[in-house]
Order: C-alpha cells, then structure tokens, then sequence
C-alpha cells in the first residue's frame, strides 16, 4: 500500500470537486467562553448520546426547529 499522505495529495482535486459539487456549507460560530449558552462539548456529548455525528445532529435540530 502506497503513503497514505501522497495519497491523499494526489485525491484532493477530484475529492474537492465532489464535495463542491455535492454539499452546501455553512458555518457557524460558538464562543470560547461557552457566553453563547452553548459549548462545543456540549454539542458533542449531545450527538454523541443520540447515537450521531455532530453533523447529523446538527441538522436534526434544525430540521425540528423549521
């Protein structure tokens, strides 16, 4: 099996394509100082207790707020 990083270099362009093709991004932002009324671990423990990615999760929960 090749080096996993040479090959990871050389897949980047058409995985990048895929994922622009593909996905919408959005980004959002917590505060460090959890002021926000959220945490990043609180995010994960959550979505980790639901048996789910943070990801997944996330778009659960916005899913039932719409």
């Amino acid at each position: 099996m090749g080096d996993r990083t040479e090959r990871n270099r050389r897949t980047a362009p058409a995985r990048n394509l895929y994922n622009a093709r593909t996905y919408d991004s959005i980004t959002f932002r917590l505060r460090l100082d959890g002021s926000d009324g959220v945490t990043r671990d609180q995010i994960t423990a959550a979505a980790q207790a639901a048996g789910q990615s943070v990801n997944s999760w996330i778009i659960e929960a916005i899913r039932d707020k719409l």
